[in-house]
């Protein structure tokens, strides 16, 4: 890694080397999940959730491959180093889903068994401590404004 790298993995939390891998990773990985995978547009989405215990507070961090397409949408958890992930979960019209942006730029996705919330981030600061819980990945902003107004405008 090269001096430009290094400084843009400190600004964005992702070299240019790292980017490629870890978006090369994740389609791999949703690809062998998911049939058909290539019809769906990726995205990274974290999600962070602070618990107040008696004594501490434990925050619990969460990283998902979120694909979609026009009806549907696939989630695959993943962990920040995108060696472990868990099995894809669908969410469309046929098993009684829904999809919605928040005002807060959040996007969540639900039905009966399964409710997600989700922040699509265009960058994680790579100085930031929470940093080290999210993939190395960056994303436009206009992949972000993709996945965002696929999810206001619902199923």
């Amino acid at each position: 890694m090269g001096l430009l790298d290094f400084v843009k993995k400190m600004a964005t939390g992702a070299s240019d080397e790292d980017n490629r891998k870890n978006k090369a990773r994740m389609r791999e990985i949703f690809n062998s999940l998911v049939p058909d995978g290539d019809d769906y547009k990726l995205i990274y989405c974290h999600m962070e959730v602070n618990h107040n215990a008696i004594l501490v507070e434990v925050n619990v961090h969460s990283n998902y491959i979120v694909g979609y397409k026009t009806g549907e949408v696939a989630v695959v958890s993943v962990n920040a180093d995108l060696t472990e992930y868990g099995e894809a979960e669908f969410f469309n019209r046929e098993n009684g889903s829904s999809i919605k942006a928040s005002w807060t730029g959040y996007c969540i996705a639900e039905n009966g068994k399964a409710s997600y919330q989700f922040e699509p981030i265009t960058y994680e600061p790579g100085i930031k401590r929470e940093a080290k819980y999210s993939v190395a990945v960056t994303q436009s902003t206009e992949e972000v404004s993709a996945f965002r107004k696929f999810f206001k405008a619902g199923l």
